[in-house]
C-alpha cells in the first residue's frame, strides 16, 4: 500500500446540477484508486500544465526539473476550489507531491511514488484526464511545455475554450491546440518557451492568417509576429501586443486613421506595437490631427497625465474620433515600441459635456 490522493466529490440537492463542491484527501490507498480519479462529470473551468517552474522553493532552494499540474473548478481563483500537483522524476519513477497549509498555516508537501514512469508523461495524462472528467468544457487552457506529449494525447476537441495561453518552442505545436480550439474564442496568449529566445523565434505571416489569431479579441504575442499590414488592419482584436518584424509607418498610419473615421476595430482598447527599429513618426502622424500631450493638456487632465507617464514613455499626442470629438486615442512613440491607447470619453456634468481621460 501506498501513500495516494483520492478525490472526491460531493453534491448537496441545490448544486447538484451546476456545481461540485470538491473535497481533495490524501490518504493511504491502493493504485487502482488511483487510476479510478471519479467518473462523475464536473465542472472544471481550468486546466493548467506548466514546465520546470522555478518557484518550488518550499521544496528545493535548486531549481529541478519538474511539472506543474494546476486545476480549478470555479472561474474565481478566491474560491479556493482548486488544486495543485507537482510532477518531478525520482530515478525510474515518478515522485508526486501536494503541497498544502497545515494547521499551523505551513506550507506541507504530501508525497506520492508512482513507479516505473515517466513524470512529464504522467503529469500530462493527469492534467488531461481531468479535462476529461468535466467532458472536455474545459474554460480556460495554459501549457508551457517544452515537448507537449501528443503521441498520448486523448483531446479531440475543447468546445468550450475561451481562453488559451501556450509557450511553444514551434508553430507545430501551436498548430496542433488550433486544431482542438474553437475559431472564435475571448483570448489567446502566445509566447516562445525555454530555449528560444523572444527575438530570434517569429511566427510566420502564413500562419498568422489562422481564424483563432485574426478573429481573436484579445491577442498577445510575447515574441516575433509577421504580420503585414493588411493582416494587422484586419484584425478583429481589440487589445493586442506583439513584437513587430513587418509592420511598417504606413500600416500604423492606417490603422489610427480607421479608428478615426469609425471603422476601426469595435470597442479599441490598445495595441502595443514593439519594435528596436526605429520608426519615422512624421510618416506615423501623417494626415492627422494631432494634439500634444503638453502643459495646456496636463492641466485639462492632470491627474491622467500623471498616470499615464508612470506606464509610457516618449512623444505623446492625442487624436480625436471625427464620430465623435470627444473621443479620443493616445498615441506614444519610444525607442522600442508604438503605444496606441483609448483614453478619451464622452462624459456630462451638470449638462457640460467634455472628454474624461482614463487608461483602457
Amino acid at each position: 500500500m501506498s501513500q495516494h490522493i483520492i478525490y472526491s466529490c460531493r453534491r448537496t440537492k441545490k448544486e447538484e446540477e451546476d456545481e461540485c463542491e470538491l473535497e481533495f484527501n490524501i490518504f493511504r490507498c491502493s493504485r487502482a484508486d488511483y487510476e479510478a480519479v471519479g467518473k462523475t462529470p464536473i465542472e472544471v473551468y481550468s486546466v493548467e500544465i506548466i514546465d520546470n517552474e522555478k518557484s518550488h522553493y518550499s521544496l528545493s532552494e535548486e531549481p529541478f526539473d519538474n511539472v506543474v499540474v494546476r486545476v480549478q473548478f470555479h472561474h474565481d481563483y478566491n474560491s479556493g476550489k482548486r488544486f495543485e500537483l507537482i510532477f518531478s522524476q525520482l530515478g525510474d519513477d515518478t515522485e508526486v507531491r501536494w503541497l498544502q497549509l497545515n494547521p499551523r498555516k505551513c506550507l506541507e508537501s504530501r508525497n506520492l511514488i508512482l513507479k516505473s514512469c515517466n513524470h512529464y508523461v504522467e503529469a500530462v495524462k493527469f492534467g488531461e484526464k481531468w479535462m476529461k472528467k468535466g467532458n472536455y468544457e474545459v474554460k480556460y487552457l495554459n501549457i508551457e511545455m517544452t515537448n507537449y506529449s501528443f503521441e498520448i494525447s486523448q483531446i479531440k476537441f475543447l468546445p468550450r475554450c475561451k481562453s488559451i495561453h501556450i509557450a511553444a518552442n514551434g508553430v507545430e505545436m501551436i498548430r496542433w491546440w488550433f486544431q482542438r480550439i474553437p475559431d472564435q474564442h475571448e483570448n489567446l496568449h502566445l509566447n516562445t518557451n525555454f530555449d528560444k529566445k523572444r527575438e530570434t523565434w517569429t511566427i510566420p505571416t502564413e500562419f498568422l492568417n489562422a481564424p483563432q489569431i485574426m478573429l481573436t479579441p484579445n491577442l498577445y504575442f510575447f515574441s516575433r509576429a509577421a504580420f503585414t499590414d493588411e493582416q494587422f488592419l484586419n484584425l478583429k482584436a481589440n487589445d493586442i501586443s506583439f513584437d513587430c518584424v513587418n509592420i511598417t509607418e504606413d500600416g500604423i498610419n492606417q490603422y489610427i486613421k480607421k479608428w478615426v473615421s469609425g471603422k476601426g476595430v469595435e470597442n479599441f482598447k490598445r495595441a502595443l506595437l514593439w519594435s528596436n527599429g526605429n520608426y519615422d513618426e512624421s510618416a506615423i502622424t501623417h494626415g492627422l490631427e494631432l494634439r500634444p500631450c503638453d502643459s495646456d493638456f496636463e492641466k485639462e487632465a492632470a491627474g491622467f497625465c500623471w498616470g499615464f507617464n508612470t506606464v509610457c514613455r516618449g512623444t505623446c499626442y492625442q487624436i480625436y474620433s471625427k464620430i465623435d470629438p470627444y473621443e479620443s486615442l493616445t498615441l506614444c512613440m519610444s525607442d522600442d515600441c508604438v503605444s496606441i491607447y483609448k483614453t478619451g470619453r464622452r462624459a456630462e456634468r451638470n449638462g457640460k459635456t467634455y472628454s474624461y481621460y482614463s487608461m483602457p
